[in-house]
């Protein structure tokens, strides 16, 4: 399918009388303009203002925004109208704008443009051609639009590697995204939970559903929280959305100190990996201990969150609570008996592919791995998705860390603009940590290893925040602190000896062998099954980060026998019905 341009001057303001430029064009071009689906671009490249749109009726549109105010301040001198009027359908504009939405985003911190689109368009039905869409969309963005100074990273493979393309609020949302945050903005002040799993996209959703309700009503009061590994990553993404003065991205207790120190009540407060909300453990620094009050230790930061604000929506994961210091599971559920639920099922980390001309389904391995770790005992998975067949294969067990290392190290050079990362449970202590007192003054690369293999060591991560987009995360070997919440494109993961197998057949956590002194409980009142339910989470969560590939390592040979065996247990949804 081809496509062509229009690209005109524009009288700033003005209508469509007014546009000279509009005027003299043929009447077979102006036809074009009144009765054809197009894409269009408006642009200043002074001021660094561009809106992305898309319609039936280019002459009626542009006039239409003549009334908006938020549309004037773009003052607007040049527009690109894109267009086939032979094939170009509702469908194929609607494509082609989100496309340019999301990548125009995702390049602001580059470009420095002000995007003023306030969401990414009405729902893009199934259609035909959207293949056909990525081409013409690919084309117009390395050639007319980088000629135009509308791109900078003229390579996309680099631009969908970004943050602010990962997490952009104009995502395309799925049908169940979009059943939550309609019910959602029905009623702000009720109290909501949206249950997903791991790679289910309930971050995006909190993305769209922010970045909606602000636009809409930007008097509304809107608390965020979120873990410490991903808050700065977030508030990233809110400055290049000029929201930062409006909304913050928080640790609970920063939010609820700041709540009670201004008087704050919010409206709504949306709580990311709500499974992490703590509760009052005595373990742990004081510092992060400052909003609780010991003499009521039942009192946990989802009941602070729920006194500061009118309404609260929780997105949540049963299985991804990995400190003893996590509020648990079942007081969880009581406490949030009376939210009104939403589900989210679709996978969208680990895509459904066709590898290896079969079909590979994301989700079906999401059980699985729930399956083979005792977290589940469903056995709805396909197992052929765990199948190693060549290099193509998706998932693989091997025999050493420095083969997870080797995997990383070719995917880096195969596949260009990629995050290929190693990642382990807690089975080493901290030794190399730069900021502890007898590593004070020692350069990091001399500083003594964490994992050592033969004659080869590795550090465990440097740091925690944005640890993996750190050049030097490529030769370490990255904790769950440092990537929860985190997409890897191909993954290493290492099953370390803080989980074994014993005389009944049933993994159980090995306490000294796991190495966390915030993440193990008390001697006092330690519980073996809590224990193990923390350290099996943690390793559903490293085995669910990769998107393209994973390849994991066993220290323990009875856990490897066991996931071996259970994975091979699996029963597709067809089996199972008949």
């Amino acid at each position: 399918m081809n496509y062509n341009i229009f690209d005109f001057s524009l009288e700033i303001n003005q209508t469509i009388v007014h546009q000279m430029c509009i005027r003299n064009l043929s009447n077979i071009e102006r036809r074009v303009l009144k009765d054809s689906f197009v894409t269009y671009i408006y642009f200043n490249l002074v001021k660094g203002n561009v809106y992305i749109g898309e319609t039936k009726d280019f002459c009626t549109r542009h006039d239409q925004h003549m009334r908006e105010n938020h549309f004037l301040d773009g003052m607007f001198d040049r527009c690109i109208v894109i267009y086939n009027a032979s094939n170009f359908t509702e469908s194929h504009v609607k494509d082609l704008e989100f496309m340019l939405i999301n990548h125009i985003f995702a390049e602001i911190d580059e470009t420095n443009f002000n995007l003023l689109n306030r969401n990414n368009g009405q729902v893009q039905p199934i259609y035909n051609g959207h293949n056909e869409m990525v081409q013409i969309f690919v084309k117009l963005w390395e050639k007319e639009l980088f000629e135009k100074d509308l791109v900078f990273t003229r390579k996309l493979s680099k631009i969908r590697n970004k943050i602010l393309f990962k997490y952009s609020p104009f995502k395309q949302l799925s049908q169940q995204q979009l059943k939550c945050e309609e019910e959602i903005i029905k009623s702000i002040h009720n109290k909501h939970i949206v249950i997903g799993g791991a790679g289910t996209g309930k971050s995006i959703l909190l993305m769209s559903l922010m970045y909606k309700l602000i636009n809409e009503n930007p008097n509304l009061r809107i608390g965020i929280v979120t873990t410490g590994n991903l808050t700065d990553k977030f508030n990233r993404v809110l400055k290049q959305l000029n929201l930062a003065g409006k909304l913050k991205f928080e640790r609970a207790g920063q939010l609820i100190n700041r709540a009670k120190q201004e008087k704050i009540v919010f409206d709504l407060i949306l709580v990311d990996e709500s499974h992490r909300l703590q509760r009052y453990y005595p373990k742990g620094h004081p510092a992060t201990k400052k909003h609780f009050n010991k003499n009521e230790p039942s009192i946990n930061e989802l009941h602070l969150l729920e006194e500061i604000s009118k309404g609260i929506v929780l997105f949540y994961d049963q299985f991804q609570s990995i400190r003893p210091q996590d509020i648990l599971r079942k007081e969880f559920k009581e406490q949030t008996e009376s939210y009104d639920e939403n589900y989210l099922k679709q996978q969208f980390r680990i895509k459904s592919n066709i590898i290896n001309n079969e079909e590979f389904d994301g989700a079906s391995f999401v059980k699985g791995i729930l399956y083979a770790l005792n977290i589940t005992n469903k056995r709805d998975f396909d197992p052929s998705v765990f199948k190693y067949k060549n290099k193509d294969s998706y998932f693989q067990i091997v025999n050493s860390i420095s083969e997870l290392f080797t995997f990383t190290n070719e995917m880096e050079v195969l596949h260009g603009n990629t995050t290929n990362r190693v990642i382990a449970g807690y089975t080493k202590e901290w030794r190399s940590n730069p900021r502890s007192r007898q590593n004070k003054g020692i350069e990091r690369t001399q500083l003594p290893f964490d994992w050592i293999e033969g004659l080869t060591g590795w550090h465990w991560n440097s740091q925690h925040e944005k640890w993996v987009e750190l050049e030097s995360s490529k030769k370490e070997i990255g904790s769950i602190h440092a990537i929860q919440g985190a997409d890897i494109d191909y993954v290493g993961v290492i099953i370390g000896n803080d989980i074994t197998v014993n005389d009944k057949g049933s993994i159980v956590g090995v306490k000294e062998n796991y190495k966390d002194t915030g993440g193990t409980p008390l001697i006092e009142g330690f519980n073996e099954e809590e224990f193990t339910d923390y350290i099996l989470n943690i390793y559903y969560i490293l085995l669910t980060r990769g998107i393209e590939g994973c390849k994991v390592y066993f220290e323990d040979s009875k856990v490897r026998e066991l996931f071996v065996t259970k994975i091979s247990e699996g029963m597709s949804t067809s089996k199972i019905s008949s």
